[in-house]
């Protein structure tokens, strides 16, 4: 689950909590100047960014989805930066973190769409990660429509997620639509709702039903391009990560991705 910095709770329900438990427990929001760090359940917040001297911004890693007409492809990548300090390293299926650690996400559509991200932790809590306007104090506007060719950055091209204290197995879940999804925003705004409320069984209620609806979804995997190349990946002017080209396989409408992670 992540931990919080510059603020990642609180933000305004301008998504009608779609389906996932959006950040769970509230978290104290901290001045974006602020170099503390504030834990919580949940996405528990954004961190502040040290830009990695010298690095190359080159471009992104190039993702050629498959020949679908139903399909909805993007530029799609996850990285960390352990305990928050030295280069991004690529976050893939099965990859091992350690309370601490920092990481971010960034995708590009292809096409005008409708896009709901959300992190299950390890005690099967639900949080959204997109759409998002702030968190503790950070405005972000991550916001959906998302535009064709824009590259989003969560939660902000130089803030990061960070790891609290909660290990166990951990995922993320991308999910996307050609129109908005009404049902799912408005479960999700009843479950932050009965969180704000302190209405426990609800809440638990309204997970599990978030849950069985993921499990309803077909899932896409994303894969290496199989010809190995690589690619160097900008976050801000002057940091940057290599990985391979990757793709995405069919992602279509109200399909998922998910990459689950081992938090230690």
């Amino acid at each position: 689950m992540i931990s919080k910095h510059s603020g990642f709770y609180h933000w305004p329900l301008t998504m009608a909590g779609g389906a996932l438990l959006a950040i769970a427990g509230a978290a104290g929001a901290a001045s974006p100047s602020s170099e503390s760090d504030l834990t919580t359940r949940g996405p528990a917040g954004t961190v502040k960014i040290a830009p990695e001297p010298g690095s190359a911004t080159a471009k992104p890693a190039s993702l050629s989805p498959q020949d679908s007409a139903k399909s909805l492809n993007f530029k799609v990548n996850y990285v960390y930066r352990p305990g928050g300090q030295g280069p991004l390293k690529p976050l893939s299926e099965g990859s091992v973190l350690n309370s601490g650690d920092h990481y971010k996400i960034q995708f590009t559509p292809a096409e005008n769409g409708y896009v709901y991200v959300f992190q299950v932790d390890s005690s099967k809590a639900i949080f959204q990660l997109f759409p998002m306007t702030s968190f503790g104090g950070v405005t972000v506007n991550n916001l959906n429509p998302v535009k064709a060719g824009v590259t989003y950055h969560l939660p902000a091209k130089d803030k990061s997620f960070k790891l609290d204290d909660k290990a166990g197995s951990e995922s993320i879940l991308f999910l996307a639509f050609r129109e908005p999804n009404p049902a799912l925003e408005q479960q999700y705004e009843a479950l932050i709702n009965a969180r704000m409320s302190k209405d426990n069984a609800k809440a638990s209620n309204l997970q599990n039903a978030i849950n069985a609806s993921f499990k309803t979804r077909g899932l896409a995997g994303i894969v290496d391009d199989p010809e190995k190349k690589t690619a160097s990946v900008p976050w801000t002017a002057q940091e940057s990560f290599i990985m391979p080209v990757r793709q995405t396989n069919g992602l279509c409408d109200g399909c998922m991705n998910m990459l689950t992670f081992e938090h230690r």
